[in-house]
């Protein structure tokens, strides 16, 4: 034998050892393994559970400032709505008050109109109610005490609110106790609204404001944690609570939360615990035109209970993720264990085999891939009478020059090229020229890259036909270690056979199913028509596929793909049955978990864009074409600024970019335009989604309409500051626009002129042709003056037929004189109004910045003397204010009128 293989046996021997050594080394670095696991998903638990209860507290906080200003947004329109209605009494019809009966009607149809009204009543100058829309209330002096905001006794045009009632109304009722009473609060009661009209001074109209009406709207706005909204009055009263054991006319104490809210007016707090109560997340927003503020609360042990419930099932999701991982990992150590075992034997198996060949009764020999011979057994020099060097380099069968291989040795050759094995019989000549008769196997050995190497033939003399067993090794591995389960039945039929996948997906042990009926693991829910389809397609001699929803020793359901097959013998009858099992439950879970997110985005009223990392649009749901007007087909592939109103939003672009950027999300609102071109509001909430390197990988962009809104509120705005009828600017945006005209003028050394005009002749129209044609004059008059003047000047109505203008930056007084004379020349030139043919003048008083005062209050006071001295002097002229200039008389005074100029000069 070659001296390469004799050494065999020793290195395989060595090689036996090396497992034994190593074989601590990787059970212990799984044990680390483990614990730094454990370790990792612990700290994990900790860092999400403290996320969370950040998140749930400043999404509560979020909601809570939303919920807050959306009440007090409807508040203060309701009471602004209120205040224009009431005003509108008088304006509208100025001898309402001189006819009690029309004057109850219309008191009932705007109750009619507004339904957080519960009676509007009259109360004369003794404080008894004279007309009201419930009659139980006449005759009676209900005490409405201090009211608020505090002001003179009779201050007309504004809004005061009082003390809190229990009961229905002030027939039935009283005021709330300041004290906390025993026992529940069942009655939210209401709370007295005044109003003293300027062209009704003698009278005050008294509102009962149902508290019932804004509790039951604060209740439906509620969420997951409920909010307790409640109205405070300026000095800390309680006016109502959704809240059910908040008692009305209690009130806050006059330090901590009071002060806090009344220095900050709009913001945030956390409170700690007071008294029987659980610490308090609140959210506040003082009223801008009234004067109260509303209070949102919610308890943050109820805020933060979810994030408990998540906690909890985060931790025990962790537990058990770990407990299965160290299951696996310890699976793994055990495999590790299992597989130096079987290298172990392996390598036993390779000494037994050098033995095997050195001490075999086989005549074996090896080539190298040249099909030449490398090494012989010392049986093939004993069978064959050759000695291993007289054979070395030698084809098979050709052992001497000159002497032919057998016969079959071309087939052989033929046979190892095309499939790379042969056996058969031989006859082959020993060295002194007998013969022997064996039976011949030659297989080739092939490397990694299927390139033969050696040729391995074994001559058995008187030899048999044996299976190759290499191919049965292949074939029960590839059944035994198959990651699906396969089973073979009988035709009865009945389990033979089943690899170990069987047993680990079903539980079953091989004593339990063996022998037994494949309905062992029917649960019922497979619907009978597939197993008749099954055997129909199985009796055809035809595979079937199909799925079944079976039942594991434990109990528990799972689903399997199946793939069942009958076995022909030679004569083409069915023997067995092969099935080839595969468990989709987890595919089949996630299929449905998607189908159910797929019908829930189509479902959602809210529009959802989802764009890749690229910011193409690749899926839009039903509500996006309901807003936006776009097909799916028509954004796909486009990116979202096809929806874009252009510069309306060039500030909220680069906001949402840097929150995108930073935090990975987004919340505003911005326009946006249609298909057809009409602009739209939305209010948008977008995300990134990334990948778990962190990469963006989507954008989501889920987004409500909310022109409507928008639009109310622009609305409101134009009420808040604008005159009604002739659409100047109202006191409010006069005063604004005074204070910053003589902030501007006055670094420029220039002048400002307030000029005081007041229409000469209007009262006679008035009442010759009726309040329409009056409305209309002063209409034509406000373009009149507009048209005459500069475009940085500013013209606004002050009440009835009074008007001020501003004619800021003006060189000299002479500018001002001029523009006087154009403005009275307009105003007398003649006027159509309502069919008629009329002429008005004006007289005007001027008073200079900064010569006749230095703050706005002396301005409007000095102008409205030179006013009512260019009146007493004749009219229709201009005069300009002089110190010294006497004060109006007050008997010459209108009380309208200058109810209207102190309203003007209180909002300066």
């Amino acid at each position: 034998m070659p001296q390469s293989l004799w050494p065999l046996t020793e290195r395989a021997a060595a090689r036996v050892s090396a497992p034994r050594r190593l074989a601590r080394s990787p059970l212990f670095l799984l044990i680390g393994l483990q614990l730094l696991l454990a370790l990792a998903v612990a700290m994990g638990v900790w860092a999400a559970s403290a996320y969370l209860r950040r998140l749930a507290l400043s999404d509560m906080l979020s909601h809570a400032q939303e919920q807050t200003r959306s009440f007090e947004d409807n508040l203060s329109q309701s009471f602004n709505l209120l205040h224009t209605h009431l005003r509108a009494l008088t304006t509208e019809r100025p001898d309402l008050f001189r006819e009690p009966q029309q004057l109850r009607s219309a008191l009932v149809a705007l109750q009619q109109k507004l339904p957080y009204i519960r009676s509007l009543s009259v109360v004369d100058a003794q404080g008894t109610v004279v007309i009201s829309t419930h009659a139980a209330n006449l005759g009676h002096q209900p005490p409405l005490g201090p009211l608020l905001p505090q002001m003179a006794q009779g201050t007309p045009g504004v809004l005061r609110f009082g003390h809190p009632w229990r009961g229905r109304d002030f027939a039935d009722g009283s005021p709330w106790p300041p004290e906390r009473q025993a026992g529940p609060v069942t009655d939210a009661g209401f709370f007295p609204v005044t109003l003293v009209l300027p062209e009704a001074p003698q009278w005050r109209l008294v509102t009962t404001i149902n508290s019932d009406y804004f509790i039951n709207l604060a209740l439906n706005h509620q969420v997951s944690v409920k909010l307790r909204h409640s109205l405070y009055a300026d000095d800390g009263t309680l006016l109502f609570s959704s809240a059910k054991d908040a008692q009305p006319g209690v009130a806050l104490a006059p330090q901590g939360p009071l002060v806090h809210i009344l220095e900050r007016q709009i913001g945030t707090a956390q409170w700690p615990p007071a008294q029987d109560q659980d610490a308090q997340l609140a959210t506040f927003r003082v009223s801008r035109s009234h004067p109260w503020f509303v209070l949102s609360q919610a308890s943050r042990q109820e805020v933060l209970r979810p994030w408990q419930q998540q906690t909890h099932s985060l931790a025990l999701i962790a537990a058990l993720t770990v407990a299965v991982l160290l299951l696996v990992t310890g699976a793994l150590t055990w495999r590790v264990q299992r597989t130096l075992a079987r290298e172990e034997r392996y390598l036993e198996e390779s000494r037994l085999a050098a033995n095997m060949f050195s001490r075999s009764s086989d005549l074996i020999a090896i080539t190298d891939g040249h099909k030449r011979v490398l090494t012989v057994n010392p049986a093939f020099e004993q069978g064959l009478g050759f000695s291993a060097q007289e054979v070395l380099g030698r084809r098979l069968g050709e052992w001497v020059d000159g002497r032919p291989a057998p016969a079959n040795f071309a087939e052989l050759w033929t046979a190892m090229d095309s499939h790379g094995t042969w056996q058969g019989e031989v006859q082959e000549q020993r060295k002194d020229g007998s013969t022997l008769t064996g039976w011949l196997a030659v297989n080739a050995i092939r490397d990694s890259q299927r390139q033969v190497v050696n040729y391995v033939g074994v001559l058995r003399d008187l030899s048999r036909l044996h299976e190759d067993e290499a191919t049965i090794r292949k074939l029960s591995l590839a059944v035994e270690q198959s990651p699906v389960s396969i089973v073979i039945t009988s035709t009865e039929p009945v389990i033979e056979y089943a690899n170990p996948q069987f047993f680990r997906s079903t539980g079953y042990t091989p004593q339990e199913v063996l022998g037994r009926n494949p309905r062992v693991l029917q649960s019922g829910q497979t619907p009978k028509a597939t197993y008749t389809a099954m055997w129909a397609t199985l009796c055809a001699g035809q595979m079937w596929l199909g799925e079944f929803v079976n039942q594991r020793k434990d109990g528990s359901l799972y689903i399997e793909s199946a793939t069942v097959a009958p076995l022909l013998d030679a004569a083409g009858r069915t023997t067995h049955y092969m099935g080839i099992k595969q468990d989709i439950t987890a595919q089949k879970a996630a299929e449905n978990a998607l189908r159910l997110m797929a019908n829930v985005i189509a479902q959602t009223h809210d529009g959802v864009m989802v764009c890749d990392a690229q910011q193409h649009i690749i899926d839009v749901n039903p509500a996006f074409t309901r807003i936006t007007g776009y097909t799916e087909a028509e954004v796909l592939g486009r990116k979202p600024s096809l929806l874009s109103a252009g510069s309306k939003n060039r500030g909220q672009y680069a906001d949402m970019e840097a929150a995108l950027h930073a935090h990975g999300h987004w919340q505003g609102e911005f326009w946006n335009r249609r298909s057809d071109g009409s602009l739209y509001a939305i209010a948008s909430t977008l995300n990134t989604v990334c990948n778990d390197a962190g990469e963006v990988t989507h954008y989501i962009n889920v987004f409500s309409d909310v022109t409507e809104h928008k639009h109310q509120n622009e609305h409101l705005k134009l009420l808040a500051h604008f005159d009604p009828l002739t659409h100047l600017p109202n006191r409010t945006l006069l005063a604004d626009r005074l204070t910053q005209a003589m902030a501007r003028v006055l670094p420029e050394q220039q002048q400002l002129a307030v000029c005081f005009m007041d229409l000469d002749g209007f009262k006679a129209v008035n009442d010759t042709h009726g309040h329409e044609a009056g409305d209309e004059l002063l209409v034509i008059v406000a373009r009149r003056l507009e048209a005459n003047v500069r475009t940085n000047d500013t013209v606004a109505r002050q009440g009835g037929d009074e008007f001020v203008l501003l004619l800021s930056g003006l060189p000299d007084p002479a500018e001002g004189e001029r523009a006087a004379e154009r403005l009275l020349r307009a105003v007398r030139e003649p006027i159509v109004a309502h069919g008629h043919t009329v002429q008005v003048g004006a007289s005007i008083g001027i008073a200079l910045y900064p010569q006749d005062g230095d703050d706005p209050e002396t301005l409007l006071r000095c102008a409205d003397q030179a006013m009512y001295q260019a009146k007493q002097g004749g009219r229709n002229r201009w005069v300009f204010y002089t110190p010294g200039m006497a004060e109006v008389p007050s008997t010459l005074r209108n009380p309208a009128i200058e109810s209207g100029k102190k309203e003007l000069l209180s909002a300066l």
